[in-house]
This record gives structure tokens, sequence and C-alpha cells, in this order.
């Protein structure tokens, strides 16, 4: 599987793809939204793993132009923050159909929570809840 893992911070990132290479994925960084649309439009993905607090454009709203345009790519994007996880931002997530995954965080529990949201997805999108 290709995981698109869109983080400002070079050792999250890289800890992020380590972590998801070593379950036998491929993985492409982005350093901020700008950088994923391209990559985006160059590559194609699997998953995304994104942090919402990036500079610029922030991961949510960029996360929302994604399930506008690709729905099912926004259902299979784990989102990884050190945010305060008000109620409407995990609203707008969860509308989104993104997963959740609090910083700090263990890679098993980076492993969990990718599997559990590429099987929600998966079942969401058959209409399986």
């Amino acid at each position: 599987m290709k995981i698109l893992v869109v983080e400002d911070e070079p050792y999250v990132a890289e800890l992020i793809q380590s972590a998801l290479e070593q379950l036998g994925n491929n993985c492409v960084v982005a350093e901020n939204a700008d950088d994923a649309d391209e990559l985006l439009d160059e590559t194609a993905v699997d998953a995304v793993t994104l942090d919402l607090g990036m500079p610029g454009r922030g991961g949510l709203e960029w996360l929302e132009d994604v399930a506008s345009d690709r729905p099912d790519l926004a259902r299979k994007t784990l989102v990884i923050t050190g945010m305060n996880l008000e109620a409407s931002l995990i609203e707008r997530l969860a509308a989104c159909g993104a997963g959740l995954l609090a910083k700090p965080f263990t890679v098993q529990g980076l492993h969990d929570a990718v599997r559990t949201q590429l099987e929600w997805s998966g079942k969401h999108r058959r209409g399986q809840d």
C-alpha cells in the first residue's frame, strides 16, 4: 500500500514513515498541504496520515478539500495531532470520515490506528457500519 505522510516536523515524519514501512507499506512524505496536493497530482496513494498543525494551509482545511474532491481518500485518512481536541474539531474530522490518533503515540498505536481506519473505510464504503 502507498501512504502519503503529511507532516511538517521531519523527525515525526520519519517516525511515521518508518513505522508504516515496517508493515510493508511504501510512503511518500509531504511537509505541508501544498506539497501534499502536488504529490496527489503526481502519485496514486491508498491512504494518508495527516498532521493538523502545519504552517500555511492547515491540515483540517486540506482534509476538507480532499473530502470534497476525493471522499474515498478522506475516509482512508488518519489524522495525527497534538492539538486540543475540541468537540467541533472532532465533528469536522468525523464529517470527512477521517480517523484520529493523538500525539504522543506509540508505534504499535500507529499500526493499530491505521489498520482500524482502513478497515472502517472499507466497511463504510460498502455500507456496512
